[in-house]
């Protein structure tokens, strides 16, 4: 056999499989449906509110599902869109960055809240571990590190 080929065919088989892992995280990435959103987040909006002790609507910058698991990242404003008084939420710092963490399970089709931080000084999903379905880590970052595409290799997936 020609050495010269198994090392262009090696190399293209890897070029080939790393195109592939990186096409398939975006397309096979569970989307969320605009009623799904709606009840996860009328499931957080009435707990959330009775900590910070004031109605409010919720910021979202990342809503994540993936086998019944979802997480809700973000910030909070009051209801009129104003900033919210966070001397009102008793374990809040209003010079934290205060952001919203909402872990929730979906179970005999229902959500419920597994786990919340509404005041969060730094990302709680920093140095946490892969604890849920990996989906739901999608578009989180520790400074340049994917959070999704470590936890399927942490699990052994091939994204």
């Amino acid at each position: 056999m020609n050495p010269s080929f198994s090392v262009r065919k090696i190399i293209l088989l890897a070029i080939s499989f790393t195109l592939f892992l990186t096409i398939s995280t975006f397309c096979f990435a569970a989307s969320i449906s605009s009623s799904e959103r709606k009840e996860i987040l009328d499931v957080a909006r009435p707990v959330v509110t009775a900590v910070v002790g004031q109605p409010i609507k919720f910021i979202v910058d990342h809503l994540n599902v993936d086998s019944n698991w979802a997480i809700l990242v973000g910030g909070l404003v009051k209801e009129n869109g104003s900033p919210v008084d966070w001397s009102k939420a008793a374990s809040c710092n209003a010079d934290l960055d205060n952001i919203l963490w909402v872990v929730l399970v979906k179970a005999d089709g229902q959500w419920r809240i597994a786990q919340m931080d509404v005041c969060a000084g730094e990302p709680p999903y920093w140095g946490m571990g892969y604890l849920w379905p990996c989906g739901v880590y999608k578009g989180l970052t520790e400074g340049e590190r994917n959070l999704e595409v470590e936890c399927h290799r942490e699990h052994g997936n091939s994204k």
